[in-house]
């Protein structure tokens, strides 16, 4: 019988019998034509035989190690570096993301933006929501300004790399390659006239702006109860003297609401520059000339569509609900 080959069921069934014969193992491999080594290892376990033992390598981390890497990784920036310096683990950073990997309960995120709140911030913020808590929210006209680079958004740039092919990069000129700053507004009613104004924004140049987008469709708003919404920014919330933002709302009767300070999450606008900004850059998109930034953030506006404005003004009884369940904190907006 050639070497190499296992036992059939009926030559297990004849060592067995051999076995119980009294026969010794060396004569019933020469009965049988077969290894002593091949019968001893049958004899010793008939059960086992034939069954492949995969053990692997040992386990490289204690469970207390386990343990002690998941609080350290729990809700913390920390890389698995430091977690190893840290706790003084003689394994490699690798070994370390790798358990945590497997734990069910981590997973790495990317940190949401959040303002700056002091409890001074807070408190306004929480008297802002419980005043507001049964505000009809289609009646208001949300505005910001947003400042877009011709090169792409600050942050880190992902994708997924197949390593069948040649890496991608990220180029960014001197101060990202320019950049074009956009006033813009919208309502229940749909988006008003982009504004891109071509210098620092002051209070002249805002009331100018206003003059030209905010005007011609507040003559009709302002008669159904509208409210228009800006944040306090210095060319906003200007004060002294005849020429002062708020003297020239005023003027022209302007309903103005309150806005608490460092809300930014607060504004539905800041989700539409979100949209804009993915559909704008979308597979790392960068600009030659503010021209063509301009034309693709106009594109972009134009294809807002009315369901979205609708979840989003929807979205202000939940973001009420969240700033006053967490007393005034930051929201998930």
């Amino acid at each position: 019988m050639p070497r190499g080959i296992k036992l059939s069921e009926f030559e297990k069934g004849q060592i067995t019998a051999y076995h119980e014969a009294n026969k010794s193992n060396r004569e019933i491999a020469r009965l049988m034509g077969r290894s002593l080594d091949l019968v001893n290892r049958f004899v010793k376990n008939p059960e086992e035989y034939g069954t492949i033992k995969r053990t692997g390598p040992a386990n490289k981390l204690s469970e207390r190690d386990k343990r002690r890497i998941f609080r350290a990784a729990s809700n913390s920036t920390a890389t698995c570096n430091k977690i190893k310096k840290d706790l003084g683990l003689g394994v490699s950073p690798e070994t370390i993301r790798r358990a945590i990997s497997k734990n069910t309960n981590l997973v790495r995120r990317k940190m949401k933006k959040a303002p700056a709140l002091k409890e001074i911030h807070k408190q306004g913020r929480l008297e802002w929501a419980r005043q507001n808590m049964n505000t009809d929210w289609s009646k208001k006209i949300w505005s910001d300004e947003k400042k877009f680079n011709l090169d792409g958004p600050d942050g880190y740039r992902y994708y997924w790399h197949d390593l069948r092919k040649e890496k991608r990069y990220f180029s960014r000129r001197v101060h990202g390659g320019g950049s074009v700053m956009v006033w813009g507004a919208f309502c229940r009613r749909g988006a008003l006239e982009l504004a891109f104004p071509t210098h620092r924004l002051n209070s002249q140049r805002y009331q100018e702006i206003l003059e030209t987008r905010l005007l011609p469709p507040w003559q009709v708003l302002r008669q159904s109860g509208h409210e228009f919404m800006h944040d306090n920014a210095p060319c906003h919330a200007s004060f002294r003297g005849p020429r002062s933002t708020r003297a020239w709302l005023h003027r022209h009767q302007v309903q103005v609401m309150p806005w608490p300070a460092n809300s930014p999450d607060l504004n539905p606008i800041e989700n539409i520059w979100g949209i804009l900004v993915r559909r704008i850059y979308a597979d790392n998109k960068q600009y030659q000339s503010t021209e063509a930034l301009q034309e693709a953030i106009q594109q972009a506006w134009g294809d807002l569509d009315q369901e979205m404005i609708d979840n989003l003004i929807l979205s202000m009884d939940n973001r009420i609900f969240q700033v006053i369940n967490r007393n005034g904190g930051p929201t998930d907006y």
